[in-house]
């Protein structure tokens, strides 16, 4: 231990007692033990729910596709025209 470091414990301890310093260090662990993997668990969960979203966009956009294609084509054709009224409604 440095003696900056070991300064430092003594002021805290001197000033706002031992119990302020088990706080302060279980925060730490805490911290580095439990906080930290957890953030970086969900940065990698959020990452491989969006390729699998990806992946299911893809698979989505194919099978509309193929859906039609396959879609029975009707011999007739049908043609459609906008019918633009003689008078204006009524209302």
């Amino acid at each position: 231990m440095t003696d900056e470091v070991k300064g430092t414990l003594f002021s805290i301890i001197e000033r706002w007692g031992f119990p302020t310093l088990v706080a302060i260090a279980f925060g730490w662990v805490l911290r580095q033990d439990v906080l930290l993997p957890l953030v970086h668990a969900h940065a990698k969960f959020l990452e491989q729910l969006g390729e699998t979203q990806k992946d299911i966009s893809g698979a989505i956009q194919e099978q509309t596709r193929l859906l039609y294609a396959l879609q029975p084509r009707s011999e007739k054709t049908y043609q459609t025209s906008v019918v633009v009224p003689d008078a204006p409604p009524k209302n």
